[in-house]
């Protein structure tokens, strides 16, 4: 179990590499660094020497060779094909460890969910950037270190039952948390589209765009499938809609932002153990630094390197608010049991006849009232 452990806490931190570097390729335009797939310009290493730069050219025509952007893109696709072995051995390893906690069932999904991921990365090279593969590709990311985190955590120590202290309020808060999920599921969705059509650099006032952006906006504009073109690299959207786009994403960060912040101070309020106080703290400073690095964005007109710790703190909050639900739950299914110990359901029994019962027992009483006291016998010490 220890070793499984190991494995699965270095694959999640390999994920973190891979998401981070993902980010960087993308903002650097980078995505199509090497324009076939699973090679660079027909090689196993991307052309940095002259010749191997004319010989690149030679062969794609209509490509602009760039050493720099195709060796981004080739250490990016290194690293994820790195992470599919990891994933590939804890499901291997997690055929070995003992039934329950759903550990088999979570390594059998991360497999699928590698495979599929790598299929993602083949057609967001040849179908040239097309923005719903790109987002795709951008939620199998985040699905990986999300169930990576959670396999972690069933792999966890169990602290015997009697130190796990009882959570009757939890309960409550659960549908709060279940939407908590699903507005930082769309807004990551939100967040993938801004970027996938290069509308991140559309609006840079505060608190939503420039003014008279409430007369451009278009809702049905925003979510227009652009389709048959040869190429999205640098956007095909017009302005309308990437500014559609972009303030869509800020108005999603404030619903966002007024959910996470909700169920955080909820749960440090009505959370007995230490376990739940740690997640919700983690939930609420990820969120504020999520905040804090898209102001930084808006201001500095998304300077790289924040923009990619924008992208990572997204996929760690997402992590972060998964453990915090599972362990909501785990905390009221263990409330349930402990007042079911403390509190036994006692089962009644009666009698075939009730009259005959009552007749019974009240007989008994009398008798037991009635009767002369028994002679006390004397103890033998006392003769």
């Amino acid at each position: 179990m220890r070793r499984a452990r190991w494995l699965v806490t270095a694959t999640l931190a390999l994920a973190l590499a891979v998401i981070a570097l993902g980010a960087y390729t993308r903002l650097t335009d980078a995505g199509l660094g090497c324009p076939d797939w699973p090679g660079c310009y027909g090689r196993l290493t991307p052309p940095v020497h002259d010749t191997h730069i004319a010989a690149a050219q030679a062969r794609f025509p209509d490509a602009e060779v760039d050493p720099f952007k195709a060796r981004n893109e080739m250490v990016h696709r290194y690293l994820a094909g790195l992470l599919g072995l990891c994933v590939l051995a804890i499901f291997i390893v997690s055929r070995r460890l003992p039934r329950g906690r759903g550990v088999r069932g979570l390594a059998t999904l991360l497999l699928a969910l590698v495979v599929f991921q790598a299929a993602l990365g083949m057609w967001t090279v040849t179908m040239n950037l097309m923005p719903v593969v790109v987002v795709a590709h951008l939620f199998g990311g985040f699905g990986l270190l999300a169930l990576l985190a959670l396999l972690r955590f069933e792999l966890r120590p169990d602290p015997p039952v009697a130190m796990q202290p009882a959570e009757p309020r939890l309960a409550r808060l659960l549908p709060l948390a279940w939407l908590a999920f699903a507005v930082l599921l769309a807004q990551i969705a939100l967040g993938g589209w801004t970027s996938a059509n290069y509308a991140a650099a559309v609006c840079y006032q505060l608190p939503f765009c420039e003014s008279g952006w409430s007369a451009q906006f278009s809702l049905r504009a925003a979510f227009s499938l652009p389709l048959g073109h040869e190429t999205y690299e640098f956007g095909v959207l017009p302005y309308e809609a990437r500014m559609s786009i972009h303030v869509l994403h800020r108005i999603g960060a404030l619903v966002a932002t007024g959910v996470l912040a909700s169920l955080v101070l909820l749960c440090w309020r009505h959370a007995a153990g230490a376990r739940l106080r740690r997640l919700a703290a983690a939930v609420g400073v990820l969120l504020a630094l999520q905040v804090t690095l898209g102001l930084i964005n808006v201001i500095g007109q998304v300077p790289l390197f924040n923009a990619v710790a924008h992208n990572l703190t997204a996929a760690c909050l997402l992590a972060t608010l998964v453990l915090l639900i599972r362990q909501m739950q785990a905390s009221a299914v263990q409330s349930r049991r402990s007042a079911q110990r403390t509190h036994p359901v006692a089962r009644p029994t009666f009698p075939a006849d009730p009259g005959m019962g009552a007749d019974l027992g009240s007989g008994l009483a009398r008798e037991w009232t009635d009767a002369e006291p028994l002679p006390s016998r004397a103890s033998p010490l006392s003769r």
